[in-house]
């Protein structure tokens, strides 16, 4: 389980460096992304930015299928100055409609998407039950070694997109 707190810090970072290159989403003109590679595997952040302060940071990247589809691990994180107005759940949503319709574009679908939470994050469980799934599993995380919870969902086309 990695803290995707790290990665919106040194997003923010390479964004007010103007290093980092954004496209407006499709569905959400106020939803943005960036589209990279970390070790030859895709990976797509998609934030809310007020200027040029992200207000709201999610990032999807590919990692082992499930039952033959792709699977994206999806981390989501709000600074602080902007957290409890519902930011994180109304993002990992919009996001998740933007990688719908864009693997949708694409040919590609259904697809998961999973998110591994530390038991001890209340406020990231409560996010993920109500987005991607209200059964989640108990596991222990590969990573850190410490309790955690997995949360799976199938996304699969809509005919609206």
């Amino acid at each position: 389980m990695t803290d995707p707190s790290n990665a919106l810090e040194s997003f923010q970072q390479e964004l007010r460096h103007s290093h980092t290159k954004l496209q407006r989403g499709h569905l959400d003109p106020d939803l943005f992304l960036h589209a990279d590679a970390v070790n030859g595997k895709p990976r797509l952040t998609y934030v809310r930015l007020d200027g040029r302060t992200v207000t709201a940071f999610v990032v999807f990247a590919l990692v082992q299928p499930i039952e033959g589809k792709h699977c994206f691990a999806l981390g989501y994180a709000v600074p602080e100055a902007y957290r409890n107005q519902g930011r994180a759940k109304e993002v990992v949503t919009v996001a998740i409609a933007e990688l719908q319709h864009g693997l949708g574009r694409a040919g590609i679908s259904p697809f998961y998407v999973e998110a591994i939470v530390g038991a001890d994050n209340m406020a990231s469980r409560r996010v993920a039950e109500q987005v991607i799934s209200d059964a989640p599993v108990a596991i222990t995380d590969s990573i850190s070694g410490l309790p955690a919870f997995r949360y799976i969902r199938k996304v699969e086309q809509t005919k609206s997109l």
